[in-house]
């Protein structure tokens, strides 16, 4: 096995895909549940202020070898194109098409204090959405909702907790939410067609994280399966 402690591994700098790799690891081991609320907020800090891989190797050390989060520098897969991500996540991802317009509310109002809520099958997604979170994570399965307007928003008033997306292709989200000590993710979203339907994203997070994942994201089965129980 390669000594990952090696002075000339430690001090190599690591670059913008390493950062995002850690972050995926650090978001899987979440929603696995390796990880709770304050040990993933802790660590994802410490990852976005990583600059070597000696600050890396500390985050990862009882979750993935390190050579996942930066095959480029360290171990065997240095000269090699990296390794799949470990996950049993299929090669190939499912469509996912977009949710369909139907009749429904026009406002809707989602609140959690001190506890996860999650929306997904059998939810028609109001027109005009407000979400109201402290200490908790709301999480929405776009992949299995309806809509009530083939354009919607969703305004976020979110402190201390995550707003997640998981977004099927055929759909347009556009952020416009303001962060105060937090962080936005949008990975793995499929270019939609012109004349798709939208999601505006406005509101406010603080001290909490906004992640909107597509079909694309190598995570996005997984977190199907373990937030909204989907095979």
């Amino acid at each position: 096995m390669t000594d990952t402690s090696d002075a000339s591994h430690r001090n190599l700098r690591i670059g913008d895909a390493d950062r995002a790799r850690l972050a995926d690891l650090l978001d899987d081991a979440y929603a696995d549940g390796r990880l709770n609320r304050d040990e993933h907020q802790e660590r994802m800090t410490a990852a976005l202020a990583a600059r070597t891989v000696s600050d890396v190797s500390p985050l990862v050390r009882d979750l993935a070898p390190l050579e996942s989060v930066v095959p480029d520098l360290v171990g065997p897969s240095a000269s090699t194109p990296a390794a799949p991500w470990q996950g049993n996540l299929p090669v190939h991802l499912p469509k996912f098409p977009a949710p369909p317009v139907v009749v429904g509310d026009q406002e809707d109002r989602i609140v959690t204090v001190l506890g996860d809520t999650t929306r997904g099958a059998g939810y028609t997604l109001a027109a005009h959405t407000e979400i109201v979170s402290g200490l908790g994570d709301v999480r929405l399965d776009l992949t299995s909702i309806s809509l009530a307007a083939h354009d919607v928003v969703i305004d976020i008033r979110s402190g201390l907790g995550d707003v997640v997306l998981l977004v099927p292709e055929g759909i347009r989200v556009i952020d416009q939410v303001g962060r105060i000590l937090g962080s936005s993710k949008f990975e793995g979203l499929v270019t939609p067609p012109a004349d798709a339907p939208t999601v505006t994203l406005t509101g406010f997070i603080a001290l909490g994280d906004l992640r909107v994942l597509g079909p694309q994201h190598r995570s996005f089965a997984k977190k199907l399966r373990r937030w909204f129980g989907k095979s």
